[in-house]
């Protein structure tokens, strides 16, 4: 997507979201790469596929539930040499500030 399609600036982040996808149901835990207010780039192996519904939860570094939520599956990236695999999701509902702050601070903790 380019950055004239996207309403929010893009900023890196750390964090893990527990996704469960609607075709399979299963859930399985991702690595942020960025996040905006209205969604996220995540890297992982296992890809949903592109338009499909998922859930997600934004966990806390011991694994806890800060905040939960749905979406939808923009784009996928596979393996690539320049780029982690991983997908792009638009969330339903906007991401609260407190939490992209948060999630941005902890990339900037583990980056000093």
């Amino acid at each position: 997507m380019s950055k004239e399609q996207r309403k929010h600036q893009r900023n890196p982040a750390n964090g893990n979201l527990r996704i469960k996808t609607s075709l399979t149901g299963i859930a399985y835990t991702v690595s942020l790469r960025d996040v905006s207010k209205g969604g996220a780039f995540v890297h992982t192996l296992h890809l949903p596929r592109l338009n499909e519904t998922i859930s997600f939860e934004i966990l806390d570094e011991y694994g806890l539930q800060l905040i939960r939520g749905h979406g939808k599956v923009v784009r996928i990236v596979e393996r690539a040499l320049d780029t982690a695999t991983g997908f792009a999701v638009r969330f339903n509902e906007l991401l609260d500030p407190a939490m992209l702050d948060y999630l941005c601070a902890v990339r900037l903790q583990e980056t000093a």
